[in-house]
């Protein structure tokens, strides 16, 4: 799905979703990535 292959990597964190699922429900916005999803360079 990605348009650049090896240009931005997925976060490896939260998949490149940009955020993760909590346990008890709801959702939490990557740290890492800060909500994009993309690994920082």
């Amino acid at each position: 799905m990605s348009q650049y292959k090896g240009e931005n990597k997925e976060c490896p964190y939260c998949s490149g979703k940009g955020y993760f699922q909590l346990l008890l429900g709801g959702s939490e916005t990557c740290s890492c990535c800060g909500g994009s999803g993309k690994e920082k360079q």
